[in-house]
C-alpha cells in the first residue's frame, strides 16, 4: 500500500475518532444545567362543563374540560371567546358516535381534533394540552 493513502486514511481515523471523544466528552463534563432544557411553565382555562347529544344516537356526553397553554396573556383571551369555544366543542362533539369515543384511542383523537379546533378558533399554536377532568358517555 502507497504510503500518502496510509497517512490519508490514518488522518481520517484520527479526526473521526476525535470528533466522536469531544462530543462525548462535550455531554459528559462540559455542558452545565443553563444549557439544558428548561420545563415551559403553562397556565389552564377551563371552558366549563358540556352536556350535549352524540351523533344521531339517544346517547350523550356530559364532561368538564380544561385547556392546557403556554401563553399567559393566551389565557386573558379565553373569556371573550368563550361562546365562540364552546359551539365549536359542542359542534365537534355533536358528529361523534358514541363508539368513537368510549375507548382511549378515540378519546385520544378527540382530545387532538379538539386541541386544533380551539387553536384555529384562538389563531394560536400555544395550545399545549386538554384534559377531561369530568367524563361520561352514556
Amino acid at each position: 500500500m502507497n504510503t500518502k493513502k496510509i497517512i490519508l486514511y490514518l488522518s481520517v481515523g484520527v479526526l473521526i475518532s476525535a470528533v466522536f471523544f469531544g462530543s462525548i466528552f462535550y455531554f459528559l463534563f462540559m455542558r452545565n444545567s443553563e444549557t439544558a432544557v428548561k420545563p415551559v411553565k403553562t397556565y389552564e382555562y377551563s371552558i366549563g362543563d358540556f352536556t350535549t347529544n352524540l351523533g344521531n344516537a339517544r346517547s350523550y356526553f356530559k364532561g368538564k374540560i380544561v385547556v392546557e397553554v403556554t401563553d399567559k396573556k393566551l389565557v386573558e383571551k379565553f373569556p371573550e371567546n368563550d361562546a365562540r369555544i364552546r359551539d365549536r366543542v359542542i359542534k365537534t362533539l355533536i358528529d361523534k358516535k358514541p363508539e368513537d369515543i368510549m375507548n382511549p384511542t378515540g378519546q385520544q383523537n378527540l382530545r387532538k381534533e379538539l386541541i386544533n379546533e380551539i387553536a384555529t378558533l384562538m389563531e394560536t399554536d400555544k395550545i399545549s394540552n386538554l384534559f377531561f377532568t369530568d367524563y361520561i358517555v352514556q
